[in-house]
């Protein structure tokens, strides 16, 4: 098996953005040997390292399938086009992270579609790992390729792309797929047998068992089952839910992501029926997770990763039954390790000022209100119950408390949207600010978040047309023109033109697989990203398909097929229809708290539906593992250790985080700040350069506890990632000044050796030139470098032709900064010279150090 070589890695990874994010090496990344497994799959993630690595379903998919030891799970993400072009032009195949295995030494391929608009970046991903990009162009030698996620539910824009989809719940049915993978790769020799055979699995839709139409009356292609195929794909469903398996030792991250914390599901599906919402049809029936399974499963995981925030996930967690409970017991533990709770998706009827006076004991999280939209008429249309007096009250709540920072999300464009509507949104922001004022004596902060409205499929809504671009644009600047005086007020716009793409995505039909394939030749990639997207691209790629894209935007006639009637959520398609019509009417739906399954009858989920669980909420005692003895008194510690390797590639933020959370899991306790946003008393000097490796850096921090030197460096050695070792600990009498005082001189070396040096001293000479003529160069072009450019900081420079490097004697000034990278690059010509450097050693003022 041919891995790509993480030293070539390292080579072309200094001219990229970020490069952490394509090395692996995390804390908890499971590594297995691939001679020892059955079989090997990749959990594809199509955007970045920092958004996939927040997703919650491939962590409980790599936790799942490396629980198998016949069954090796590799993580690989879409890299930013800057790394995709090094790739191409160094021609490696992407790879995963762990083993750094190419893409296409893998048996398995499965995608999670989490986002429409994420479609190009699969191609790229394929693509990149030697992946014929079709189901068509490939036979068993290749990869299968599989997708599942949200926007599996629509699969019908890239059926053509993959073998299969799993519909629904995942964690049951990926491992029947990979078992009968395993006994039938041996059965076949046809990859159509196969499939065919895979396509009996519940939950399993083969696309190339269905070929396209198009119904009469219809604009839109439909699908008709073959060959034996199921009418109807039904979901998958995980139950019972209440303790089904949740990864505790997930794998933390080197770098900075979205949501860089412990985060564990607390229900599935939602109660509540707001009409535009897909995901509440998607996940149903609602499932809860017993109280007392999801205190330990926080407790467990923060022990095991060391992170310093937590929040509870759920499409509504406000009706998880035990939220209040779960908080109050939770925040007693989590304020003792000084780790936080933040609450997404919170309605503002569930946010008491209990439940906010609990969740701040340790640092006031993110609070989000979530209207929708400005007026409790136009609410009453999509079904979202809510009165505009619980978003004020909950605003009270949440500034009574002492958070000054809101965050609020309409949408603009709903079924029925008046002016008066959109008046509404200015009036609800005008009094919470109002409400702030009154209660801080002060101006709060307002993030106002703005989407379109996107008529979804399997929603009451998936039948109307999307509002018309410059209607949209003229509500935007309606809004925009009543609100830009509150300078209190940040308003994000999602791109008008990313919502008519993401439209044209979430309702199409089999025909946009060209038009995908079309705009991903001419250079679309992450389209997400408004620094990356470009409509022009589609458009151009709509055109040469000669197909508008506006027919996807229109409305549908409710009596036709539709692209995706095929995939069965088990919502019934007379209940859509009927709430459909209760928003006409501005009627309300009781959530399925509310109401009793027999009388809806809108799914067949009934027998499934969890509420709640007759057990009082406890926590199992958290096992002290803490290092050292505690005093009264507070001692002061500076740590010195070595970064070398891979960890060259964690900038100086992000080493901040590691060594934090290695504390934490290494069960050191270091002192923290006092005040709203407490933070662990561990100062640094001055920054080292990204690239640059660190022989004998350091770090202070201060604790009330008492360590034994080899104790203390075996425990948090063995709590930090590779590249990283703690070299030894000084006990200080006292801190006298800040450790940027403390520091009299920083030594630099440079490596001569390095191909890059020798090429820039040598210059294009073919010859190998003798070594003493090679450093009298070096000394030379040192020489007169510094003659023309004197510099008072630096107090000496040596060659040292034994080991071939220049050493810099860099005086320390907090008043004038230094860049060694600089001095380096100006003497040789090389970017990024940061690379070929070290940092040899940290001089210090002598001062007294305790035994």
């Amino acid at each position: 098996m041919g891995l790509v070589s993480v030293k070539k890695l390292s080579e072309i990874l200094k001219d990229i953005e970020k490069p952490g994010r394509y090395l692996g090496g995390e804390w908890n990344e499971v590594r297995k040997d691939p001679a020892r497994v059955k079989i090997k799959v990749a959990l594809a993630f199509p955007d970045l390292y920092d958004i996939g690595m927040s997703y919650l379903g491939q962590k409980i998919l790599y936790f799942l399938l490396n629980g198998r030891t016949d069954i090796l799970a590799e993580r690989v993400f879409t890299p930013w086009a800057d790394f995709e072009q090094k790739l191409r032009a160094e021609k490696i195949p992407l790879y995963s992270l762990e083993n750094k295995i190419p893409l296409d030494q893998f048996d398995i391929l499965g995608f999670s579609l989490l986002y429409e608009l994420n479609y190009s970046n699969i191609l790229t991903t394929l693509d990149l790992g030697g992946i014929p990009l079709h189901s068509a162009g490939r036979n068993l030698d290749h990869p299968l390729v599989i997708a599942g996620g949200p926007a599996a539910f629509n699969p019908e824009p890239v059926a053509d792309i993959f073998d299969l989809f799993l519909i629904g719940d995942g964690e049951e049915a990926f491992l029947e797929i990979i078992d009968r993978f395993l006994i039938l790769k041996k059965e076949f020799r046809e990859k159509a047998a196969l499939l065919n055979d895979l396509s009996q699995i519940e939950g399993v839709y083969v696309p190339s068992l269905y070929p396209a139409y198009l119904p009469s009356n219809s604009h839109l292609l439909a699908v008709r089952s073959e060959k034996g195929a199921e009418a109807k794909i039904k979901k998958r469903v995980l139950f019972p839910f209440h303790e089904a398996p949740f990864p505790e030792e997930i794998v933390v991250p080197n770098v900075k992501i979205i949501f860089d914390r412990v985060s564990v599901e607390v229900a599935r599906g939602c109660p509540q029926k707001c009409r535009f919402c897909q995901a509440s049809s998607i996940y149903l029936p609602p499932r809860v997770k017993s109280p007392s399974f999801v205190i330990e499963n926080i407790m467990n995981s923060l022990q095991m990763t060391g992170y310093e925030g937590s929040s509870l996930a759920a499409l509504s967690v406000s009706d998880y039954p035990y939220l209040d409970r779960t908080v109050e017991i939770l925040m007693k533990e989590l304020a003792k390790q000084k780790v936080s709770l933040s609450l997404p998706s919170l309605r503002p009827k569930g946010l008491s000022s209990d439940l906010a006076r609990s969740i701040i004991k340790v640092r006031k999280t993110g609070f989000t209100l979530v209207p929708e939209a400005g007026t409790e008429r136009l609410r009453r249309v999509i079904n979202k119950k809510l009165e505009d007096e619980d978003i004020f009250e909950a605003s009270r709540n949440a500034f009574s408390q002492g958070w000054r920072l809101l965050k609020l999300y309409f949408m603009v464009g709903l079924p029925t949207e008046r002016e008066e509507d959109l008046e509404g949104i200015v009036d609800i922001v005008q009094g919470i600010s109002r409400i702030g004022c009154q209660i801080m004596k002060s101006t709060p902060q307002i993030n106002l978040s703005l989407s379109s409205f996107i008529p979804k499929p399997h929603t009451p809504f998936q039948w109307l047309e999307m509002e018309e671009e410059q209607s949209l644009q003229e509500k935007y600047r309606f809004l925009m023109s009543r609100l830009r005086k509150h300078r209190h007020l940040k308003i994000k716009k999602q791109p008008l033109k990313n919502s008519l793409l993401e439209a044209v995505f979430s309702r199409g039909d089999r025909r946009l697989n060209n038009v995908l394939l079309k705009a991903w030749k001419i250079g679309a990639r992450f389209d997400s990203w408004s620094n990356s997207f470009s409509f022009q691209t589609w458009e151009q790629a709509f055109i040469q398909e000669k197909l508008d894209y506006h027919l996807y935007l229109s409305a549908i006639n409710k009596d036709v097929r539709l692209p995706w009637e095929h995939i069965d959520t088990g919502i019934n398609k007379s209940y859509l229809l009927r709430e459909l019509d209760k928003a006409w009417r501005e009627e309300y739906t009781h959530s399925c708290l509310e109401d009793k399954c027999g009388s809806c009858q809108g799914c067949s989920f009934p027998t499934l539906l969890e509420r709640e669980f007759p057990e009082d909420v406890k926590v199992s005692p958290v096992l002290s593992t803490r290092l050292g003895k505690k005093t009264e008194k507070v001692h002061c510690y500076r740590v010195f250790f070595s970064k070398h390797g891979t960890a060259r590639f964690i900038s100086h933020n992000d080493l901040n985080n590691v060594i934090q959370r290695g504390f934490r899991r290494a069960g050191i306790a270091v002192d923290y700040t006092q005040g709203f946003h407490p933070k662990m008393m561990i100062s640094h000097p001055p920054a080292l350069p990204l690239g640059m490796e660190g022989k004998s850096e350091c770090f202070e921090f201060k604790s009330h506890f008492l360590f034994q030197e080899d104790e203390f460096i075996s425990r948090l050695n063995a709590c930090l990632p590779p590249g990283i070792k703690i070299l030894n600990l000084e006990r200080r009498g006292t801190f006298p000044s800040s450790l940027g005082e403390e520091i009299e001189t920083l030594i630099y070396s440079i490596d001569l050796k390095n191909p890059e040096v020798q090429k820039a001293v040598k210059g294009d000479e073919d010859k190998e030139i003798p070594s003493s003529e090679y450093y009298k160069k070096i000394e030379e072009r040192l020489g007169g470098f510094l003659a023309e450019n004197p510099n008072d900081l630096i107090d000496k420079t040596l060659v040292d032709k034994e080991k071939g490097r220049i050493y810099l004697y860099i005086r320390h000034n907090l008043q004038k900064a230094f860049r060694a990278q600089e001095f380096t690059e100006k003497i040789f010509g090389i970017k990024n010279s940061s690379f070929i450097m070290s940092r040899e050693k940290i001089v210090f003022h002598k001062h007294e150090k305790l035994t």
